[in-house]
């Protein structure tokens, strides 16, 4: 036999409010998946082990340790090995675009100052966001143009209105004006 410890860390620098006991960790030799218990340590049969893990989406995984890039660790005799699953927290985005409608020459949907927690925000690009916080989508408008709607799935329907993200969760909200 050999001795294997997984350890599991969990890096929410986003946000993020998963902990380690939300990660379900295991061993699979091949033929058996056996559960594990981060920083316990497992005496298994000599082997080639796939660490392995379910849990949350909105975590990037790596290995570390005696487990290779993909969680391969092999076990001989006399081993006592340890293999690190870090979940890195990914982070939220939030997607603005502007849609102008009407007719004649419409102004450029950069000069509505489309904004993400005050910020500006040009449009059709992604911003990184905090998980699990209200984030006010707003624009600073136009004269001669009127809001008609924001659209997308998990976006407030106006301006002002806040969307709360999971880790890693993206989303795009159009925002429509209208010329007078």
């Amino acid at each position: 036999t050999a001795k294997l410890t997984v350890t599991k860390i969990v890096v929410n620098n986003n946000g993020g409010n998963h902990a380690v006991s939300t990660f379900a960790l295991s061993v699979f030799d091949g033929f058996v998946s056996t559960g594990v218990v981060s920083g316990v340590t497992n005496t298994l049969p000599l082997a080639t082990y796939f660490v392995s893990e379910t849990g949350v989406s909105g975590y990037r995984a790596t290995f570390s340790g005696d487990c290779n890039a993909v969680g391969q660790v092999t076990l001989v005799a006399n081993d006592n090995k340890n293999c690190t699953i870090t979940n890195t927290e990914i982070p939220a985005s939030i997607t603005l675009i502007k849609n102008v409608t009407g007719t004649g020459t419409l102004a450029s949907p950069n000069v509505f100052g489309l904004k993400v927690d005050g910020g500006l925000v040009l449009n059709n690009t992604s911003v990184p966001v905090t998980s699990n916080t209200p984030h006010t989508i707003s624009e600073d408008g136009l004269t001669g143009y009127t809001f008609v709607s924001m659209t997308g799935t998990g976006c407030p329907s106006s301006l002002g209105g806040t969307a709360t993200l999971n880790e890693g969760e993206a989303i795009t909200c159009t925002i429509t004006n209208h010329k007078n």
